[in-house]
């Protein structure tokens, strides 16, 4: 038998005939894959050392391709591939998705199951199964190499190969199509135009030159596929699930002596739901007898909830009503449904004693006290208006507690203006377009009302002229916006109206 180490890629012979997958059987020698061997000449040694040091030597990845889901759907697609990560699981914790296909890390795992012919074994009648479920062609490829994508781009070319040293990658993917690459029709195009029909042909081409005519994208998925480029791993990750079980130290024929050790159940239960930001609508308990079926307790909730009292209280009034055929040796709990959690927000104003809506000064007072021991005394503010006729003027900003004072005496709020102001002002205007005399805010905007001359005082120092409109968007919404008198005459946005 000839050394495995020795080829570039071993074919891999099928199992028997009757097995509807062409599901590969590995030399003996190959068995032991964990085994680091040094290549037989120097050159080769010399040739991966810089691969060596940007790769993790040590695994070996496993890739599944199905062909058959080219037709489906995306999101059937990843259905039927979740699923089957879910399978690929019982022989790998790492499984990375990929169009069409799955790949594992399968070397951490070889001594377990005695070598990778094992894992063939188990994997092809899990996925052979499946996939007859759902009336799909129950027929795929797969390889096996120290890289990711160079294991995808063998079972993409169908050929059932194991390399698994880093050395041998080059030249096994060498004899590949370029059929296999994950190219856009442009650069199909460009490849056969120059005569390329495998990738040992695309190894004879400088990088620089392949980068500029390619892009980066097609050199580093080459790269990754020799191990001399990173690549991320999309994986698998099962959904939650809970199930917690006790076994009681003696038989127990009263249902009430069982409801303290099903409320620590229900405690693990809420809180494996907390730390997930979960909730559940569905959950069953499980009381189990000696030589008798189980019986079950099923809680169903309309609302989703997590609350470990309320759920306590449907699991006694279930055991209330509920008979059974011989004493109770073990209890368990499974959470059937899982639900995204949504929180109920309290009012922010507490209300009357008396239950009613309203609310009171008092509780507004309280509520601003509460507000500012949690923020800090100046993070809370008042507004008040000022005897100003400029807008940028005609408000102050207060700490809540503190009064309007000039001098040492206290001012009281001025009226307000009976004209209307917005409730937003920008801090700085912002200018509008004028498209064939239309006035344009994203959209063309109409002119509601107005004008409203305002100009500052001449002693101010800043000379200000404006004529203010009120102006509506297409959307229905109030615009403050004027146009000035001197200069240029343009039109600006100030405020918007609540």
């Amino acid at each position: 038998m000839k050394d495995p180490d020795s080829e570039a890629q071993l074919p891999l012979p099928s199992l028997a005939p009757e097995s509807g997958a062409q599901i590969i059987q590995l030399p003996a020698r190959a068995k032991d894959l964990s085994r680091e061997q040094s290549p037989s000449a120097a050159a080769s040694k010399e040739s991966i050392k810089p691969i060596a040091k940007r790769t993790r030597s040590n695994s070996l990845w496993y890739a599944l391709y199905l062909p058959q889901l080219k037709e489906e759907e995306s999101a059937q697609q990843k259905k039927y591939l979740d699923q089957l990560a879910e399978l690929m699981q019982s022989v790998s914790s790492t499984v990375s998705f990929h169009p069409q296909a799955l790949i594992c890390e399968v070397r951490s795992s070889l001594k377990y199951f005695s070598g990778i012919d094992v894992i063939h074994q188990k994997l092809q009648k899990l996925i052979v199964e499946q996939l007859q479920q759902w009336n799909l062609a129950d027929s795929f490829s797969y390889a096996a190499s120290p890289t990711i994508s160079g294991s995808l781009l063998l079972a993409r070319s169908g050929h059932n190969a194991l390399v698994h040293r880093q050395e041998n990658l080059r030249s096994a993917l060498g004899q590949l199509s370029t059929d296999v690459l994950d190219l856009n029709k442009e650069q199909r195009r460009r490849l056969h135009n120059m005569g390329i029909r495998y990738l040992r042909d695309i190894w004879r081409l400088p990088s620089d030159g392949l980068c500029k005519r390619f892009g980066s994208s097609f050199v580093n998925q080459l790269n990754r596929a020799l191990g001399k480029a990173a690549e991320p791993t999309h994986n698998y990750v099962p959904p939650p699930t809970f199930v917690a079980s006790y076994d009681l130290p003696y038989e127990l024929e009263n249902l009430d002596r069982l409801l303290p050790i099903a409320d620590e159940l229900l405690a693990q239960v809420c809180d494996f739901l907390r730390r997930r930001d979960l909730s559940t609508s569905s959950l069953i308990f499980s009381l189990s007898h000696e030589k008798r079926d189980s019986t079950e307790v099923s809680i169903g909730l309309r609302v989703a909830s997590r609350s470990q009292q309320h759920l306590m209280l449907l699991l006694e009034t279930h055991f209330d009503k509920l008979s059974i055929p011989a004493p109770v040796v073990a209890i368990k709990v499974e959470v059937k449904r899982l639900d995204a959690f949504f929180a109920k927000s309290d009012s922010l104003l507490k209300e009357e004693a008396s239950g009613s809506a309203s609310y009171s000064d008092r509780n507004l007072i309280q509520f601003m006290e509460q507000l500012q021991a949690r923020l800090g005394e100046n993070h809370v503010k008042s507004v008040s208006n000022a005897a100003q006729h400029c807008p940028e003027d005609a408000s102050l900003q207060l700490d809540y507690s503190e009064k309007p004072s000039r001098g040492g005496r206290t001012i009281m709020p001025a009226e307000a203006t009976a004209n209307p102001r917005p409730l937003w002002l920008l801090q700085e205007p912002k200018q509008l377009n004028i498209n064939k005399g239309r006035l344009f805010h994203r959209k063309p905007i109409a002119i509601v009302s107005g004008p409203e001359r305002i100009e500052t005082h001449w002693w101010s120092g800043v000379d200000v002229c404006r004529d203010y409109y009120i102006a509506r968007e297409h959307s229905g919404s109030r615009l403050w916006i004027y146009r000035e008198k001197n200069g240029k005459k343009n039109w600006y946005l100030h405020g918007f109206f609540a």
